[in-house]
């Protein structure tokens, strides 16, 4: 795997695409109703509720909220309100996490969702806690060849994404037409859809597939699914083989996905005091300590130079989508 990007790729990244942005009038009225001091009702009441769409390994629940982004808000909610803060998971699907962040459901959001494009006009992020290449998920064998999105778009193959996905942004960017994208709800979906041949391909981050297979390997069959002929036989995770990542092109131009928290708009100090604790996590080297349980190495560690100012101006994350993913 391909060491940390530089800050120069990720500067590049996007400023020729002429994306277009969009607005969205049900996020501009959320942010007008203010949900008072976020901060001083966390600490007053020591619980902080983060929206997660249960996507491994970012954040999941399995006995609990789990995954490298819960990992590091807890510290972070740990320094900024004491040790025995309670930690709340709030799942809903991705492509509604910023809606519900807005309308208050929780009080960020600890997901696998870049920075970039129209969601720095829905909500405040923190600085980058990781990058992470795409890549594609596909039968055992990779029967249609398929490499990266403009092989997709090439052979016309059937690409599964998970709604609201940069991924599905930079598919469409990258020539896969409408039709050949199947929207799905779930990261097993997308793993199912390639294994009963409903699907040539599902993309995510190369980290979250590689986790993905990992964990549906390790698990029991469902006792009760009815046997599907589909599957030759084998559960969904035999069936498939996750490639090699790499980083998706928009008119040429590399498209370097970098994540982090979310917070709204009315909710800046929140947001500054997080990074403030976020920044003395890296300077203290803890981040990848954190997030290595769950699959990330230090190719995933964002250079220290790059700035969520810079994401926001060069990102397309979003920018393809019709509706704007939420």
């Amino acid at each position: 795997m391909r060491g940390p990007w530089s800050r120069r790729e990720i500067l590049r990244a996007g400023l020729a695409t002429g994306a277009v942005a969009m607005t969205s009038g049900l996020t501009t009225a959320c942010a007008e109703l203010g949900f008072g001091d976020t901060l001083e009702r966390i600490r007053r009441e020591g619980v902080v509720r983060l929206g997660h769409a249960g996507e491994r390994p970012f954040a999941y629940e399995d006995d609990g909220l789990l995954g490298a982004l819960p990992a590091v808000h807890r510290v972070v909610f740990e320094r900024l309100v004491g040790e025995g803060v309670e930690v709340v998971g709030v799942r809903t699907l991705f492509r509604y996490l910023l809606e519900g962040l807005n309308s208050g459901r929780y009080d960020a959001v600890a997901a696998g969702m870049f920075i970039g494009g129209p969601r720095c006009d829905l909500a405040l992020f923190s600085a980058p806690i990781y990058c992470a290449r795409a890549a594609l998920l596909v039968r055992k064998g990779n029967p249609v060849g398929l490499s990266d999105y403009a092989s997709v778009a090439a052979r016309e193959a059937k690409l599964a994404v998970l709604g609201g996905t940069a991924e599905q942004s930079y598919a469409a960017a990258a020539g896969v037409a409408r039709e050949r994208l199947r929207v799905v709800a779930s990261q097993r979906e997308g793993v199912e859809a390639v294994a009963e041949n409903d699907a040539d391909a599902f993309t995510l981050t190369s980290v979250s597939l590689r986790a993905l297979v990992d964990s549906l390997r390790a698990q029991e069959p469902p006792p009760d699914r009815p046997d599907d002929p589909a599957l030759d036989g084998g559960e969904p995770a035999e069936l498939v083989e996750v490639l090699d990542p790499f980083v998706p092109a928009v008119e040429g131009q590399p498209q370097l996905g970098c994540g982090g928290a979310a917070f709204r708009k009315t909710d800046q100090a929140l947001r500054d005091a997080f990074n403030s604790e976020l920044t003395a996590l890296r300077r203290e080297g803890r981040i990848l300590p954190l997030t290595e349980p769950y699959g990330f190495t230090r190719a995933e560690m964002p250079p220290s130079d790059v700035t969520t100012e810079q994401l926001c101006r060069t990102g397309t994350a979003g920018a393809y989508l019709d509706p704007l993913p939420r």
